[in-house]
């Protein structure tokens, strides 16, 4: 992105969608919002902007009540926000467990397939023109170390890419 010291945020974020080709406001996108700080803003940063978008919610049922109450906040933000909600939930547990993975992995694996499945349509809506999620710097280092060390090429070593 662009230098944000002389640039309010909207802006910025507007400039990235533009330089990504993603200004067209009929493209319907699909946001993947966890509820934390970092989606929620992009969810905000969307509408502000006038883009046609669904939120997608994962509940991973790891936290109990706490997952549950994610799940409710972010049903309630597209409520407020007035764009269509979807949610799924995982035993990620089991899976992890029944696929020798450990249990970040295993969400991972889980949230990509039902995405992929969304943005083509096999999921029963959509499909979408491209998926949005929102990351923070502490998100990209941890991206680029677990690929450091599962022996990545010079592709991993980039972290989280815009596209």
């Amino acid at each position: 992105m662009t230098n944000t010291t002389h640039m309010d945020l909207l802006s910025v974020f507007r400039q990235h969608m533009r330089d990504q080709g993603l200004d067209n406001p009929d493209s319907h996108l699909l946001l993947a919002v966890s509820g934390g700080i970092d989606s929620v803003v992009l969810a905000h940063l969307c509408k502000v902007s006038g883009y046609l978008f669904t939120i997608a919610h994962c509940n991973f049922r790891m936290r109990g009540e706490e997952s549950n109450g994610d799940e409710k906040f972010v049903s309630g933000l597209a409520q407020r926000l007035a764009v269509p909600f979807l949610s799924k939930g995982f035993d990620t547990a089991a899976y992890a467990s029944s696929n020798k993975l450990g249990i970040q992995e295993a969400a991972r694996v889980l949230r990509y397939e039902w995405f992929d499945q969304l943005l083509s349509g096999e999921a029963g809506a959509g499909p979408f023109r491209m998926l949005l999620t929102a990351h923070h710097a502490d998100d990209n280092i941890e991206t680029l170390l677990m690929n450091f060390f599962k022996g990545t090429g010079i592709n991993g070593l980039q972290g989280i890419r815009s596209r």
